[in-house]
């Protein structure tokens, strides 16, 4: 189901390639993220890439992606160790629809890398969780 290659559904920033074809487009509710805003703002929802965030160089595909996690319990662990969040974040809760993009699957602490559409107000499907 991945559009790789950039062919107009994914942003610019997107290497060739990704999303990888592994990933799949499908509803998962509830996910949660982490961000500074309460409400959320549109930039709590930028891809590391996107932030201008550091990544490893072999992890360009997974930084085009906005990561959130599907188990309460993990995020809630990581927003303790990422120093950015740890005293001045939030927890949201939201959901992915099919429509807005593809997803990984969930790997053993519940993350997930969801790429999503050119265009898709990603804001609209989270509410604050605090």
């Amino acid at each position: 189901m991945s559009d790789g290659g950039n062919n107009g559904n994914w942003g610019d920033h997107y290497p060739v390639s990704c999303p990888p074809g592994s990933a799949k487009s499908k509803d998962v509710a509830p996910v949660y993220r982490l961000s500074l805003n309460n409400p959320p703002l549109d930039e709590d929802f930028y891809s590391h890439k996107e932030a201008n965030l550091r990544y490893p160089p072999d992890k360009e595909c997974e930084a085009c992606a906005i990561s959130v996690f599907t188990d309460l319990e993990q995020i809630q662990k990581a927003k303790k160790k990422i120093v950015l969040f740890k005293n001045r974040g939030h927890i949201i809760e939201g959901q992915i629809v099919s429509e807005t993009g593809v997803v990984s699957e969930p790997d053993h602490k519940s993350h997930i890398n969801w790429w999503v559409y050119n265009g898709i107000d990603v804001k609209k499907y989270f509410k604050d969780n605090s």
